[in-house]
């Protein structure tokens, strides 16, 4: 409920509108000669710095009761992180809709509404649903990674942290090649485009320059301007599994076939393939470790709370209560 309050909360920072800007002016007629500079008044003396505010500062005042600056930080900090800042953007918006929504929580559960379904229902599912949260939060924060688990998993797995320098020759096709692209040119299609990649990778495999092959035919013009130079490829980069898959079985010097992602082909020339030292990659292997250990605790449970229905029967679906929703 508290998520589900605090969305609607604060939908309306969402949807707030820009300040109007101000019209235009008019055009001055020709022949209108120009106004006079006006004269300026002297610049006023600046203004004292402000006070400085502490804890027990009053910074707002709401149905009587003074809120200082330690209760508006704690009544903000019970809000989403992603509401946060726009609640001190407005704070009288902000701190009305909390005052409001405590209120209202308040009589609600002077009336025993808590207490009766469905609310209750939906209270315990809320509640259910948050520690279910909290409890993922926990396992996957506090788990800790030896050094000596991570030197065992560095070395037992150096192929994981292989990093491969490449350059590219990249082609883009369109599924309507009559159509003229972006640059008014005719787009090839995917047939095209593949069977050029390949005549491409007999010429490097001739002898032929892949960086000047890549200047001269490469869509990717940012790597064409550097003879083709793509960067660095790891195993977790946001490419295909078989793109990775066919790059890490290449050796340095060899190119792969045209390799399709998207709507375009690339080719590939491996320039060189590293291990880098466990400190380059500890945070990764960290983190991949912890989402291990994670996976295997979680399928542990599932394990452990295996459900077998002896009556499916029983279980037809009934309609349950509806809320009520005041529109």
């Amino acid at each position: 409920m508290k998520f589900l309050a605090t969305t609607f909360l604060f939908s309306a920072f969402l949807c707030a509108q820009a300040p109007p800007q101000a019209a235009p002016q008019p055009p001055t007629p020709p022949g209108t000669p120009a106004p006079k500079a006006p004269i300026q008044p002297p610049a006023p003396e600046a203004a004292p710095p402000p006070a400085p505010v502490t804890p027990d500062t009053v910074v707002a005042e709401i149905d009587g009761k003074k809120v200082t600056a330690k209760e508006a930080d704690e009544i903000f900090a019970t809000l989403p992180a992603q509401y946060q800042q726009s609640a001190r953007l407005q704070p009288d918006r902000a701190l009305k809709q909390i005052f409001m929504f405590r209120f209202m929580a308040e009589e609600a559960e002077k009336a025993n509404l808590d207490k009766q379904s469905p609310w209750k229902d939906t209270i315990e599912f809320q509640r259910l649903t948050v520690l279910y949260q909290a409890e993922v939060n926990h396992v996957k924060n506090t788990a800790t990674i030896s050094p000596e688990d991570q030197e065992k998993e560095y070395k037992d797995n150096p192929d994981r942290f292989k990093q491969a320098k490449v350059k590219v020759i990249h082609l883009t096709f369109s599924a309507t090649p009559d159509k003229p692209g972006p640059d008014g040119k005719k787009m090839m299609s995917e047939a095209e485009a593949k069977t050029k990649l390949e005549d491409l990778k007999k010429e490097a495999g001739g002898g032929a320059d892949f960086g000047k092959l890549a200047r001269e035919n490469s869509d990717d013009k940012a790597s064409a301007a550097k003879d083709g130079d793509f960067g660095t490829i790891s195993h977790n980069s946001p490419y295909p599994e078989a793109v990775k898959t066919a790059i890490f079985a290449l050796k340095p010097g060899e190119v792969s076939e045209p390799l399709k992602i998207a709507n375009g082909f690339y080719l590939v020339r491996v320039e060189s393939v590293i291990v880098p030292p466990l400190n380059d990659v500890r945070a990764q292997l960290i983190e991949e470790m912890k989402q291990a250990r994670f996976n295997e605790w979680m399928k542990n449970l599932e394990t452990r709370f295996t459900v077998k229905v002896d009556n499916a029967t029983y279980f037809t679906p009934k309609r349950p209560p509806q809320l009520q929703t005041v529109r």
